[in-house]
Formats: C-alpha cells, sequence, structure tokens
C-alpha cells in the first residue's frame, strides 16, 4: 500500500513540477486551477486506488464490479469538477478542462498498473 501512494505521490510531485516550470520558463501558460486539478487528480485516484486494493485482498470474485464502479464514480466526480472549473472560470475552459484530461488520464495510467501489479494479489 505504501508503494501505491509513494508512487501516486511521485506522479503528482513529477506533473506539478513540470507545470511549474513549463509556466516559470513562459513555456506555456498555466490554467487559473492547475494546482487543484493535479490534487484533485491525486486525492480521487489515491481514495479509488486503496480501496480497489483492499477489495481485491478481502473479495477477489467481485473485484471487478467494484473497479466498474469506481470508473463511473471517478467519472462522475471528474465531470463536476470540471463544471465547477468552467464556472469559477469561463474564460480559461481550454487550459483547465485540456489540464485535467491530461492529469485524468496520467493518473488512471498509474491507477490501473497499481492494480494490475503482480504483488497486489
Amino acid at each position: 500500500m505504501i508503494r501505491i501512494f509513494l508512487g501516486l505521490s511521485g506522479v503528482g510531485l513529477v506533473l506539478g513540477l513540470v507545470c511549474w516550470m513549463g509556466g516559470a520558463l513562459e513555456w506555456w501558460g498555466l490554467p487559473m486551477f492547475w494546482m487543484e486539478v493535479i490534487f484533485f487528480g491525486f486525492a480521487v485516484t489515491t481514495i479509488l486506488t486503496f480501496n480497489l486494493v483492499r477489495v481485491k485482498q478481502k473479495q477477489p470474485s467481485s473485484f471487478i464490479q467494484f473497479y466498474l464502479v469506481s470508473i463511473i464514480l471517478k467519472m462522475l466526480v471528474g465531470l463536476a469538477f470540471v463544471f465547477f472549473l468552467i464556472w469559477k472560470s469561463p474564460a480559461e475552459i481550454r487550459g483547465n478542462v485540456g489540464l485535467f484530461l491530461f492529469i485524468y488520464i496520467i493518473f488512471t495510467g498509474v491507477e490501473v498498473y497499481a492494480l494490475t501489479r503482480k504483488g497486489n494479489e
């Protein structure tokens, strides 16, 4: 479990540093809520991954159903977060939503890797 948390934290820190450095060096403009988007992706993925690992260890026969429910929950919570971003900053729709989609894909990939690793059985 601690390896999963460290992996997710590392990915979050790397993404945060890359975003910050790109904005500081003026390679690209940062959207208004860039830190919140990264933290949101980290928090949602961490919570779901820990719960799914627990379910996989205790109830392996029902893991697939819980995983599918977690995908739906993650999408619905993400959709609500995107609506919040659009509502709070309509001028920066492209930047905020684009960063959200990028972060969503990266953290989902890390989640899938963590769940399919051999040590989580």
